[in-house]
């Protein structure tokens, strides 16, 4: 369900038992209206039914994921999220957790070098060429930066709000590469950019702006294949009765496909047809869920060298971890409770010393009893470890890093509190291998 009507009825959220179900009741025909109004209705369908059979346990044992038997890191509230002390959690783990720079968003490229902003301020760009030890501020934008992309010819892209930065020289010059259709629309780090073999580059448009009471429509790709000087855009996503944003424009090598899913009523999933020749004015896109409840709208993606990783958006409702290896047959993994109603907004892979590993980060800052998780699979999505949960009421953890290529480090950040635009209170810090340097 969109944020707005989830807000609005959490408190069906929080209530449990007799309770809840009086509340639902009471609340039956406003929410009824409001989802009617919205164009939630369908979505609303697929809430309730995934909800009975959570609730009825008619999901068989296999299709959970499996947690194994160690307990998380615990943030109460309360603690300070710049000073916790990792070490004895991380004694018997192959990793370290570390404070590093208060970066709010992290990219780093396929030579190591690092280029980010920092939660203090986030309309400056800062590099780094020693892992972050020592950082250099490279340049300050008129507005916040939202996400950043290095394509393999090594070119920069800078995105702040409504517009997006090129720069071909790593940040000696910029020049204005392209208007967005909204000056509040943004493009979303780690899984709004991507780029094909042959060198094309893509974007998914991403906001949420209300225009008198409605939902601006934003759902434009564009691609560029003279590396970001000029732009194609395309609006078929609007001609197929998409209603808002694109949610994740992501290339598989493993699929040789681009992954697209949008949001916010229909929550489809698309993937491009044979990709040479390519061109997104006439491209040809495979929908994959007809219906709904066949799930789409993911709003992030990953994959190692076997599986693609999807996550489902979900807020207030029941959440998937999706997997696919050949984008033909999709397994769904059900999130169990008290993670169960946060969205998986974000995936990443790390490869370790030890292991090829896939991580995730689930977030809901609506409920409390909805706790937000960071967790990881070392065996391909086999089973899964909890490294760190919270209340997402009251702190919030963000996977914030990106690259051109899979690291052996994750940066998250962390906030005592809900992020908003104006918040500088975000720390960051690092999983990487014990003894790393």
């Amino acid at each position: 369900m969109s944020v707005i009507l989830t807000q609005k009825y959490k408190h069906l959220i929080e209530k449990e038992g007799f309770d809840r179900v009086f509340h639902i009741v009471l609340s039956f025909f406003p929410l009824l209206m409001d989802v009617i109004k919205s164009g939630k209705l369908v979505e609303i369908v697929s809430f309730g039914i995934w909800e009975l059979r959570y609730k009825l346990g008619l999901y068989s044992k296999d299709q959970y994921i499996i947690f194994d038997d160690s307990e998380p890191f615990i943030i109460k509230d309360g603690d300070e999220v710049g000073t916790l002390d990792f070490e004895s959690f991380t004694k018997n783990q192959p990793f370290e957790i570390k404070r590093i720079q208060n970066w709010k968003l992290i990219y780093k490229n396929s030579e190591n070098v690092i280029f980010g902003c920092l939660a203090s301020d986030d309309k400056v760009l800062y590099g780094s060429k020693d892992d972050g030890k020592t950082i250099y501020k490279i340049k300050e934008f008129e507005r916040g930066i939202s996400s950043i992309f290095v394509s393999f010819e090594n070119i920069l892209f800078v995105n702040t709000w409504g517009t997006l930065y090129r720069s071909s020289n790593l940040g000696n010059s910029f020049e204005l590469s392209l208007t967005l259709s909204q000056e509040d629309s943004y493009i979303y780090h780690n899984n709004g950019m991507t780029e094909i073999p042959s060198g094309e580059l893509l974007i998914g448009e991403y906001g949420n702006v209300s225009k008198n009471g409605v939902w601006a429509n934003l759902a434009y790709i564009y691609a560029s294949s003279d590396s970001g000087k000029t732009w194609k855009k395309s609006d078929f996503l609007k001609k197929k009765g998409i209603n808002k944003h694109v949610h994740l424009i992501k290339y598989s090598k493993l699929l040789n496909r681009i992954v697209l899913t949008d949001g916010d009523n229909k929550k489809k999933l698309w993937l491009s047809s044979n990709l040479n020749n390519f061109d997104l004015l006439s491209h040809p896109w495979q929908l994959i869920n007809r219906f709904h409840i066949q799930i789409g709208g993911y709003t992030s993606m990953v994959e190692n060298e076997s599986k693609v990783f999807l996550g489902t958006d979900y807020l207030g409702g029941t959440n998937f971890l999706v997997e696919t290896k050949d984008g033909k047959k999709y397994k769904k993994k059900l999130i169990p409770d008290p993670y169960r109603r946060s969205p998986i907004m974000n995936l990443l892979r790390r490869v370790s010393k030890e292991n090829d590993e896939i991580w995730a980060i689930l977030n809901n800052q609506i409920s409390s009893n909805a706790k937000c998780l960071l967790m990881c699979s070392k065996n391909g999505g086999k089973s899964w470890s909890r490294i760190l949960e919270c209340d997402g009421t009251k702190n919030l953890i963000l996977i914030n890093s990106a690259g051109t290529k899979p690291s052996n480090t994750i940066s998250i950040a962390l906030t005592s509190s809900k992020i908003d635009a104006d918040d500088k209170n975000g720390v960051s810090y690092e999983i990487r291998d014990k003894n790393n340097g």
